[in-house]
């Protein structure tokens, strides 16, 4: 695989490729065939620790998507339905990755290195996200209940968990993580996807399964960009699979070409079996590189939707017509179980259908090279997860719901001992917002503290550090205001009852660790909240 790989990749991709061939191929076949359980294909690649390498620390390796994308197209050499299983897991993974709270999912996490995730987007009635209908109703403060049927859903009946995309009432979408073990969630019948017979699948029934408030993915207004999201990584390791249907499809045409007699010389010596073989070989090549360049841009943090729509569609449409072709240049043996090739012709078609409508996917592609696409670019480094992201209009709701008006000692003494605590970080420089985060302070009785470069001013002292090198504060309330998150700073604030952060970057790392998000300038913050305080 000519593809600049790092020593270790190169490791890797050896390593995966023999254990392809020597241990998954063999279970392939007979999973083909019925013979075996796609639960056994999936344990092979938990003896080998393989579910790991796509799991974020402390679960895995966390290993970048480009070697996630090449170990999937390796393991896809020897079984497309294990590959299919493994590239779910890590799909959802991901998801809950980047877009949840560790703490949230440490327990699917850790289960996942065993067991299997999916993805539960299609409904009987057909079509993708946008044509989602199951419900989630609010039902209380923190509970939820989700009503609805999901089908073909892949590692239905053997997952873990499910990531289910729902819809509100007022048509808002929602990502829900429910383990398998949740009361009221049932596993229908299991569904045979065609071409792939080795791969789980089944429909997956939510009836009033009750749901909490942590089990949301993202803020509450994200479930349509985490579905965007999850949908662009399928295309990627859609494009990997088909990889390794192709890179199995010519070594079968060159070992045959090889091995073949023909009058007195092997098929091998023909000029026009070298133009084909070179025709597949191009076709190949063409999808290594295009799903590669969509995979480097994910690990660069570069928009990567369009990249990955590529990959899929063209790799998917030149694994079914190499099979195809290498049927033709073989002959009728190419279709006896003397040889894989009809096999994979039924797994490549599969594999295009998964991808989508080529017609609708094209256009897309269409609409960003003619400039005409209006959607937000897409990159790995989305909005992180907050409990509740506010406004300035909602700061009056935030004043009476921690009853900030409520009095407590204005002399508060150390940081330690204050059960309000205000603390500013670089993005609170500017001598204006210091002085009304010292008047909101004073009315609400909170000490002030402050990150390691802001005692370096004169008005602030080593005393009201917070981090490694300061206290640790567990106060009631803290608000973090223009604060980026360094874990030497966090490390120190965790232990406050409620986190209510500021910062105008949406993907500050501070509010991975709040219930509450104010995106915006300091300034704007402070003033809305004397404003409601008055």
């Amino acid at each position: 695989m000519d593809l600049n790989l790092t020593a270790e990749q190169q490791a890797l991709w050896q390593h995966l490729t023999n254990f392809s061939q020597e241990k998954l191929a063999p279970l392939d076949a007979q999973l083909a065939q019925g013979r075996q359980a796609s639960a056994e294909a999936y344990q092979l690649l938990v003896t080998e620790g393989l579910p790991e390498l796509g799991l974020a620390q402390p679960f895995g390796l966390e290993l970048d998507l480009s070697t996630q994308a090449l170990a999937v197209a390796a393991v896809a050499q020897g079984s497309v339905s294990a590959a299919v299983m493994l590239a779910t897991t890590w799909v959802t993974a991901t998801a809950l990755t980047l877009y949840g709270k560790p703490a949230q999912f440490a327990e699917t996490l850790q289960a996942a290195k065993t067991k299997p995730l999916a993805i539960a987007v299609t409904e009987p009635d057909g079509g993708g996200r946008q044509a989602s209908q199951t419900s989630a109703s609010k039902q209380a403060d923190e509970h939820w209940s989700l009503v609805g049927d999901k089908s073909f859903v892949v590692n239905g009946g053997q997952a873990a968990a499910y990531l289910v995309l729902t819809r509100t009432f007022r048509g808002n979408h929602l990502q829900f993580l429910v383990p398998a073990t949740q009361k009221a969630l049932r596993v229908l019948e299991p569904v045979q996807l065609a071409g792939l017979p080795g791969v789980p699948a089944a429909t997956i029934r939510l009836n009033g399964v009750s749901a909490t408030t942590s089990q949301i993915l993202g803020y509450q207004d994200q479930g349509m960009t985490i579905a965007r999201h999850i949908d662009a990584l399928a295309r990627i390791f859609i494009g990997a699979i088909s990889v390794g249907v192709g890179q199995r499809t010519l070594a079968v045409v060159k070992r045959y070409a090889h091995e073949r007699a023909l009058g007195k010389g092997l098929l091998s010596d023909e000029p026009l079996i070298q133009q084909q073989a070179g025709e597949l070989a191009i076709r190949l090549h063409t999808s290594e590189l295009l799903t590669w360049d969509a995979a480097q841009r994910v690990d660069q943090k570069q928009d990567f939707e369009v990249a990955a729509t590529m990959a899929a569609v063209t790799a998917a449409e030149n694994s079914l017509v190499m099979t195809q072709q290498a049927a033709q240049l073989i002959g009728g043996i190419a279709y006896t179980k003397a040889l894989p090739l009809a096999q994979l012709t039924g797994e490549a078609q599969a594999l295009g259908m998964m991808t989508g409508a080529k017609a609708q996917l094209t256009r897309q592609v269409g609409w960003h090279a003619l400039g005409i696409d209006e959607r937000k670019q897409l990159t790995a480094d989305q909005p992180v997860a907050v409990a509740k992201r506010l406004k300035v209009a909602d700061l009056h709701r935030v004043v009476k719901t921690l009853r900030l008006t409520e009095d407590v000692p204005v002399t508060v003494g150390s940081i330690k001992a204050a059960k309000r605590l205000i603390v500013l970080g670089q993005g609170a420089l500017e001598p204006a917002v210091l002085l009304q985060a010292q008047q909101l302070a004073k009315w609400i009785g909170a000490a002030v503290a402050v990150t390691q470069p802001l005692t370096k001013l004169e008005q602030f002292s080593q005393n009201q550090l917070i981090g490694i090198d300061g206290a640790t504060v567990a106060p009631e309330v803290i608000i973090n205001i223009g604060i980026s998150g360094a874990e030497q700073y966090v490390l120190g604030m965790t232990g406050a009852k409620h986190i209510l952060s500021v910062n105008p970057d949406e993907k500050a790392p501070i509010f991975k660790v709040s219930q509450q998000a104010f995106v915006g300038t300091a300034a704007d913050f402070l003033t809305g909240m004397i404003a409601a305080l008055n």
